[in-house]
């Protein structure tokens, strides 16, 4: 499953906008889609037609639940539509932040909420919240890919270097780098300031734009106040030809695997291969580079962080690989990148 977080902790960029249309567009092209709203305004909630308080459980309650097993992602998730599903929110999401400070490794909750349904589905949309806390956390440990919503106007960056600064505090403590690609919304090509801003984002972002722009369209709005996404509400819209071009971009998009590293000394190339295990007694990378040998390469516990790592020099090639983890297999969660085997599914990184 692709997991992809849409963040920016400014408001009126077209974040939910954009969660609520791209799932809508991805499942019209037969994909299987989960929105997880993490925003207490449950504005994605409400715009893909759910009245609050229409519904028993939201991603609030998997949060504080987690670990502890009692209620599964199953138990909240909505069908909106053929293709669509959703975990919703509500303001008591707002009371997460406080009820989850003092708790251990509370920024990969809803990592582990997410691997019991990742099979289900073939991409996973988060609405993050407008600021960077620890839900803004929570959906970057989750995510394999970022999406960032830029509205083209004279405080287009704002703000950019501390939210791309975020993004590398989380990927210190991965075993791959989340791909990254801005989105220019509400974009007026009557105006020149657009074309300034575009210019703008792509000198600071280099190839990480997306080719397509969701121009200024009022039909994206009229949709959301009726609860529907565009491509239901308008689908002869400039609005909807703009997210379904963004849907084909997304689906022809080869997520990149920054799987290059160095070692201290800054010589030797490799990977720093990861595994979130708080209560793990021992985690072992295993995979063709080693023979397939069982505990030969144990992952080192950082400080009771709850993190796995170990720094392993490779060669350029393609290698595949699970972990072991006391005893059970388990391919990589922050990597979407599989091949079949014999015995069934191995996470697969490529170094140039």
């Amino acid at each position: 499953m692709r997991t992809i977080a849409v963040i920016n902790q400014k408001g009126g960029c077209g974040k939910t906008t954009t969660v609520i249309n791209l799932a809508a567009c991805l499942a019209r092209k037969n994909k299987k889609v989960l929105v997880v709203d993490m925003d207490p305004q449950a504005h994605a909630t409400l715009g893909l037609g759910l009245g609050l308080g229409g519904y028993e459980n939201t991603v609030y309650d998997l949060l504080l639940d987690a670990g502890r097993k009692d209620l599964g992602a199953g138990d909240v998730i909505i069908e909106i539509s053929r293709g669509l599903d959703l975990i919703p929110s509500d303001v008591m999401l707002s009371a997460a932040e406080p009820a989850l400070l003092g708790r251990d490794h509370r920024e990969y909750l809803l990592a582990d909420v997410l691997k019991s349904v990742e099979k289900g589905y073939d991409l996973c949309i988060i609405d993050c919240p407008p600021n960077i806390g620890v839900l803004t956390f929570n959906a970057l440990f989750a995510c394999s890919e970022a999406i960032i919503p830029m509205e083209t106007g004279l405080f287009a960056i704002h703000g950019l270097a501390k939210l791309m600064e975020t993004i590398e505090i989380v990927n210190a403590k991965r075993s791959f780098a989340i791909t990254v690609n801005a989105l220019l919304t509400m974009f007026d090509r009557r105006t020149r300031i657009a074309y300034e801003s575009l210019h703008e984002i792509q000198k600071h972002l280099g190839g990480q734009v997306f080719t397509t722009v969701v121009n200024f369209n009022v039909r994206l709005k009229e949709a959301v106040s009726h609860g529907s996404p565009v491509i239901d509400y308008a689908p002869d819209s400039i609005g909807a030809r703009d997210y379904l071009d963004l849907a084909a971009e997304v689906v022809r998009m080869k997520v990149r695997k920054s799987v290059a590293a160095r070692d201290a000394e800054g010589q030797e190339k490799g990977v720093l291969f990861s595994f979130y295990a708080p209560h793990a007694e021992q985690v072992c990378v295993v995979a063709d580079f080693n023979d397939w040998q069982p505990g030969m390469t144990p992952l080192e516990h950082v400080d009771g962080s709850g993190v796995w790592q170990r720094f392993i020099p490779l060669k350029k090639g393609a290698y595949e690989y699970k972990f072991l983890v006391d005893g059970t297999w388990v391919t990589d969660s922050t990597n979407p990148k599989v091949a079949k085997s014999e015995f069934g599914e191995n996470s697969l990184i490529e170094i140039d």
